[in-house]
């Protein structure tokens, strides 16, 4: 007790004294030849200390004070001097949203505890910009049976109540809902899925309910979103409130991104290290050697332990298959493998054990990832990879049979393997090596891959066929679509929501693809790719999230105009018509409730 006073006392008098380090950080106004001179000013910061902080911009020249140093990912630091104020000026990018501003500030000094420091920004005034949204007409006018996703058929009043006969046959999920004056609806269904929809929509009807016949089936049998949980972690409840979303959009399929870069989210009992280091963010010691945790992630958290315990999975698992969800986990390889190759490096240090080993101590390669990594790939020629990788997918597997929930499909990722890396050895052989390795996995054990499209690419005839059987599907994201595979559309320009609403300074998100609101994602149509297209997908990638708002905001409403295609696949009258009925029964019906539940979303 004693101690705690004297460590409360000794705070009160440094802040008393004007000795608590902090920093300002100026925004500059962008140059001709497209660069901004920014100003960054630490205060009050220790001689011989250190200051870390996250950026997410490159393109950085310091003109004066001390040298940033880059260290992995976005982390940066700068080395002090002098004790008092340094001041440090430097050209970057123009600030494209307040977001991207450097934060995360953190002061370090040897045999001393990490300190957040606070940080004021000093933003330019920026002149409104002449962004084309597009429309947001919402004054159609709302019939009964109009929600999200709309309903395929329906047909008003009580006479005649004749059976709307316009299938040929009944697909999955299919159900009729016959409501008449004064009798309780009744309800047919094709299987569980379609009974369960029938209650979903029975639920959203205005009430009391009208007499109608609504016969109603969904176009693609798979309906998904991917939910990044790495970059910025969500709690189970957090999840859980995600699952509830989407069941009420009959989306059915959780694409469950928990193993990048950043972090590994999922308990693997036989392999402790890979959630107590590979979940766990510190800044790295004075040597620069992250020897207990991983780096702070692009959130500039520290200190933060955020994984799923194998109960609490199953948790999301059940929770999720008595939505009609099936969850689908992925572990993204051999690119996006730095949590895991850091976690197994500390795991052979505690051990000895190198029969797991992910990386090849031996390898040479000098590579830049797309989020700035250089050590975050596989060494795919170890058959210690594939070890390792068996052992995690025998436990993934345990776990969803002990649940008694399906698993669909293991997905491997495969995205964004950087030039550079295995250096001196074959690319393509790289890959062939990567994906029978995988697949010999997968087949043994009698389960499904999913992967991004870059796994279908460049590979031999024998293992592309050979890759066809095995698989679920591929997230096209970038291209077209690829002929002889299953593609769930995903491309980033419909269907990334973390990409901001506009070119407004005050939104959050990234660009590089463009823009994406609820006009974008509504206008993706199935019809115009290519290839063997079994259902839509909305992506909500975290590295600009900082909360679980962000995470709504940037869901509510764009993710609805995927929940649509996935449902009713094409738009077959005038865009604007559609889009106006379409918003019009977001704004009437889905926007209250997410008022009444206290969510943050796009209005306008």
């Amino acid at each position: 007790m004693q101690k705690t006073l004297l460590f409360i006392w000794l705070l009160l008098v440094v802040a008393a004294c004007g000795r608590v380090p902090s920093a300002d950080w100026t925004e500059g106004p962008a140059e001709p030849d497209g660069r901004a001179l920014h100003t960054l000013v630490l205060h009050d910061v220790p001689k011989g200390s250190r200051v870390w902080f996250q950026e997410l911009f490159d393109g950085k020249t310091s003109v004066e004070g001390p040298t940033m140093n880059h260290y992995q990912g976005t982390s940066w630091y700068i080395d002090i001097p002098e004790s008092g104020t340094v001041t440090l000026k430097y050209y970057g990018r123009p600030l494209p949203r307040r977001s991207w501003a450097p934060e995360a500030f953190v002061l370090q000094q040897k045999g001393r505890y990490d300190t957040p420091m606070e940080v004021r920004y000093h933003f330019l005034e920026h002149p409104k910009t002449e962004n084309d949204e597009g429309s947001f007409v919402s004054d159609y006018v709302l019939q009964p049976a109009d929600i999200i996703p709309q309903v395929s058929a329906v047909i008003y009043g009580t006479e005649p109540m004749e059976r709307i006969e316009i299938l040929p046959s009944r697909p999955e999920g299919w159900y009729r809902i016959t409501i008449g004056e004064e009798v309780e609806p009744q309800v047919e269904s094709y299987d569980a899925d379609g009974a369960y929809y029938a209650q979903v929509t029975l639920e959203k009807l205005p009430q009391p309910l009208q007499p109608m016949t609504i016969e109603d089936w969904p176009d693609y049998a798979y309906r998904g979103f991917m939910l990044d949980v790495v970059r910025d972690f969500r709690t189970v409840d957090e999840v859980l409130e995600i699952i509830d979303l989407m069941a009420s959009w009959k989306l059915n399929t959780l694409h469950f991104h928990i193993a990048d870069d950043e972090s590994w989210c999922l308990e693997i009992k036989d392999f402790p290290e890979l959630t107590d280091f590979g979940a766990h963010h510190a800044l790295p010691d004075w040597n620069l050697q992250e020897t207990c945790a991983l780096k702070p992630s692009a959130n500039g958290k520290i200190g933060n332990t955020s994984f799923y315990t194998a109960e609490e999975y199953q948790r999301i698992l059940r929770y999720a298959w008595d939505r009609r969800i099936k969850v689908i986990p992925e572990f993204d390889t051999p690119g996006h493998s730095r949590a895991s190759i850091k976690a197994m490096q500390a795991y052979e240090r505690r051990t000895g054990d190198s029969s797991f080993r992910l990386q090849d101590p031996a390898d040479t390669s000098h590579y830049w990832s797309a989020q700035d990594f250089t050590d975050n790939v596989l060494s795919v020629y170890l058959p210690s990879v594939y070890k390792f990788y068996g052992a995690v997918f025998d436990e993934v597997i345990r776990l969803h049979n002990e649940a008694g929930v399906p698993l669909p499909a293991i997905h491997i990722g495969g995205d964004e393997v950087p030039d550079g890396a295995w250096s001196g050895r074959d690319r393509h052989e790289m890959k062939e090596i990567f994906i029978k390795g995988m697949l010999d996995l997968a087949e043994a054990r009698c389960i499904r891959l999913a992967g991004w499209e870059d796994i279908a690419k460049g590979l031999e005839y024998e293992t592309q066929e050979r890759l066809k059987k095995s698989l679920y599907f591929i997230n096209v994201w970038n291209a077209e679509g690829i002929e002889g595979f299953p593609v769930v559309l995903s491309p980033a320009a419909y269907t990334y929501l973390d990409l901001a609403y506009s070119d407004a300074p005050e939104e959050i998100g990234l660009s590089w693809a463009g823009y994406v609101d609820e006009r974008k994602t509504f206008a993706l149509n199935p019809n115009d790719f290519k290839g063997d297209i079994i259902g839509v997908q909305a992506q909500l990638w975290s590295s600009q999230l900082r909360s679980f708002d962000d995470a709504t905001y940037q869901m509510l409403p764009k993710i609805l105009g995927v929940a649509e295609r996935g449902w009713n696949g094409g738009y077959f009258e005038h865009f604007e018509t559609a889009f106006n009925r379409f918003y019009s029964i977001i704004v009437a019906r889905e926007m209250p409730e997410w008022e009444r539940k206290g969510y943050v979303f796009k209005k306008r």
